[in-house]
């Protein structure tokens, strides 16, 4: 009876995919954190979509259109939104880390390394800025155009709160024209009335 002295065959190991995502420290408050947390008969669910949960919480405490408390909550919700994405991204435009963390969470491979070309190759994406904040938690989908982008915001209605003076340089810069989209997939941030965005 023979043997054979060849060594036995052993499976090389696959690569782990990347995950794209940010991780948060253990035990750190977000901005979206302290706001939910105010209403204590609302068990927030992290995993969902920010824009999901404010209107869930509306349904939890029966507030109807126009409701104060509702206009007041939603006020304070837009801040934590624009809070939450300046402690992801960053507000400094002149800041080539905050541009190196849109790559990363973009899935733009090698990351750049010089500030325009971060910049440049970040808006040519289009993303939704709601997803990019939850995109702490999960991929984020980018659309090949803006009329894409435009189609899949009003469908989900996660309509990020309206531009405004204390809106840092990235997130002005990140800013399409959802209600009133531009044809092709230019990402000149040229103004006009479909930037402006009331959160729904």
């Amino acid at each position: 009876m023979g043997y054979s002295c060849e060594p036995p065959q052993t499976k090389k190991p696959q690569p782990r995919q990347k995950k794209t995502i940010i991780v948060q420290p253990l035990g750190v408050r977000t901005p979206l954190d302290g706001f939910f947390s105010r209403y204590p008969k609302f068990l927030l669910q992290p995993s969902e979509s920010p824009v999901v949960e404010f209107n869930r919480l509306c349904k939890t405490y029966n507030w109807k259109e126009n409701n104060r408390k509702k206009n007041a909550a939603r006020e304070a919700f837009q801040i934590a939104m624009k809070k939450e994405f300046d402690n992801l991204y960053g507000s400094d435009e002149k800041d080539i880390k905050n541009w190196q963390k849109l790559c990363y969470v973009l899935r733009i491979d090698p990351v750049p390394d010089t500030l325009w070309t971060c910049r440049a190759e970040v808006l040519k994406k289009h993303v939704n800025l709601v997803d990019l904040v939850h995109g702490s938690k999960e991929e984020v989908r980018i659309f090949q155009t803006e009329e894409e982008l435009s189609k899949y915001t009003k469908e989900t209605k996660k309509f990020f709160p309206k531009e405004d003076a204390v809106d840092g340089g990235v997130l002005r810069a990140l800013r399409r024209h959802i209600l009133a989209p531009r044809e092709g997939t230019s990402s000149s941030m040229s103004k006009g009335p479909g930037r402006y965005l009331e959160l729904k």
